[in-house]
């Protein structure tokens, strides 16, 4: 569930593609060893696709992903779109996004770096 609206909020986004791929690796390698239980799914997905846009240097505003996740949601739940509103709800969500970040990479011991088999290098010819 997860993989699949970070791979939805990328695209909605315009992420780049390895950017989408690190958001989702990161996300599986929190809940390798943390529960679903325990720490909300919508929460670490929002920030490993916040996280992954940093890294592979195309960051997104954490307003934005937020609005995304939000419209990503009203689409599954069938509902008429309408915009967040920038109330304390808001300002509270973006405070648990900001957090999940801090816990994913804490838990990920800020190795952060990820090796994508289908990342193509560049050659240099002299």
């Amino acid at each position: 569930m997860g993989c699949e609206l970070i791979q939805s909020a990328s695209i909605l986004l315009k992420l780049p593609h390895v950017a989408c791929a690190t958001g989702q690796v990161l996300y599986q390698r929190f809940y390798y060893s943390r529960s679903l239980v325990r720490h909300h799914y919508e929460h670490t997905a929002m920030a490993s696709i916040f996280l992954a846009a940093k890294i592979e240097e195309a960051p997104r505003r954490a307003r934005d992903v937020i609005n995304v996740f939000h419209h990503i949601r009203q689409f599954r739940e069938k509902r008429p779109f309408t915009p967040l509103p920038l109330d304390n709800n808001y300002v509270n969500l973006k405070n648990q996004v900001i957090k999940a970040e801090r816990r994913l990479l804490k838990e990920l011991g800020f190795s952060v770096h990820v090796q994508h088999p289908h990342k193509v290098s560049t050659f240099l010819f002299l």
